[in-house]
């Protein structure tokens, strides 16, 4: 197992790790229900490091990951961000990112953890062989924290931030935190208004004791990987590994949304022309429990698909989840459906995603949309 540049600090804090993709994570500092409240009512921080880190760069490089991605690379701006898939030639989701432009030359991918060894060598033989593009794997060089709440913007402020601010979602600059050198990037999993800094490891310690500092006027709060599952959950976000996998198209996900037509991509081909036989749904329990991944979901008497995660919102006071239901069953928010938690069918109802209010600033996509008009 790894450990991140504040593992040790999270060990003195008392935080309880646990073992997630190969890392040894914080699962929870204090309470779950704490850290999700912190989040959506003041601030919350969370360490990210464990993402995987990938630079493509030189000449070709956002031709190249164009070829790669849904998103059409060469159509985001510098200093933009967007969320991307990477999809096999089957069309199934390798893995879902962000992909950062810092330039025409210089393309970051920040991935799943558990996919990140899995991706390099992916990427790597389908970059241009005339020496084009190249990659970076940054794997173990760098640190990442996420600050999320609404009161993000004033944490990092009081945390002596230097430089521009991003302003819209997906936006990014690079800065200074307590003198280190940073990228601070308007963005993350939460559906809060936030940001997700990165930055050198060995300036992890500094910046990490600067934010919670920071945090402690704010009433923010340091939070795990419980809380993060929650608070994605709410959002109706899709889990790699549990929501989507390989084996999942980005319709039968819903994501149809991150598919830019208007460039080739590997996948897009079997992607245009494979007609989803499953969807993508959120529910809502109308009785005690949770529905874990894998139980049953019916209508009436007959079997239409299957939960594939699901927890507990505290902000919501019900066990919520997402699953995949079969086209056919042209399941629509408020249906009623039966799911089995524990061996008993327990009530539940379809629910639109999200659950829960986004709070994200206005995307830098929507505003060059309305500069265009």
């Amino acid at each position: 197992m790894r450990d991140t540049p504040f593992t040790k600090l999270h060990e003195e804090a008392g935080a309880k790790l646990v073992e997630f993709a190969g890392w040894r994570l914080p699962v929870a500092f204090s309470s779950i229900g704490d850290e999700v409240t912190a989040c959506r009512r003041t601030a919350a921080l969370f360490d990210i490091s464990h993402m995987g880190t990938i630079r493509i760069f030189g000449r070709g490089a956002a031709s190249a990951a164009s070829a790669l991605l849904t998103r059409n690379v060469s159509a985001i701006p510098a200093s933009c961000a967007s969320y991307a898939l990477l999809c096999n030639d089957e069309g199934g989701i390798l893995d879902d990112l962000l992909v950062y432009v810092e330039s025409s030359e210089a393309i970051r991918l920040v991935v799943n953890a558990v996919n990140h060894g899995k991706d390099v060598a992916w990427i790597t033989p389908r970059l241009d062989a005339d020496g084009d593009a190249a990659i970076e794997d940054l794997q173990g060089l760098t640190f990442a924290i996420a600050v999320q709440g609404p009161r993000a913007p004033e944490l990092l402020k009081a945390a002596r931030f230097e430089g521009r601010m991003p302003v819209f979602f997906g936006a990014f600059f690079h800065g200074k935190v307590v003198g280190e050198d940073v990228l601070v990037s308007r963005t993350g999993y939460t559906g809060e208004d936030g940001f997700e800094i990165f930055g050198a490891a060995q300036a992890a310690e500094a910046v990490y004791r600067a934010l919670t500092e920071a945090a402690r006027d704010y009433s923010a709060i340091w939070a795990g990987l419980g809380a993060r599952d929650v608070l994605r959950q709410e959002m109706g976000y899709p889990l790699w590994g549990q929501d989507i996998d390989e084996s999942t198209t980005p319709l039968e996900a819903r994501l149809g949304w991150v598919l830019d037509w208007d460039h080739d991509f590997v996948g897009g081909a079997a992607v245009r022309e494979a007609e989803p036989t499953r969807r993508r749904f959120g529910f809502r329990l109308q009785d005690s429990g949770v529905a874990r991944a894998g139980a049953p979901v019916f209508t009436g008497e007959t079997q239409v698909g299957v939960v594939t995660s699901g927890t507990y919102s505290h902000n919501l006071g019900a066990a919520i989840g997402q699953g995949y239901a079969e086209a056919a069953a042209n399941l629509r928010a408020g249906d009623e459906i039966e799911i089995e938690v524990r061996g008993r069918p327990v009530g539940a109802l379809v629910h639109k995603l999200p659950f829960f209010e986004k709070r994200t600033r206005p995307s830098w996509k929507a505003f060059e949309e309305r500069r265009e008009a």
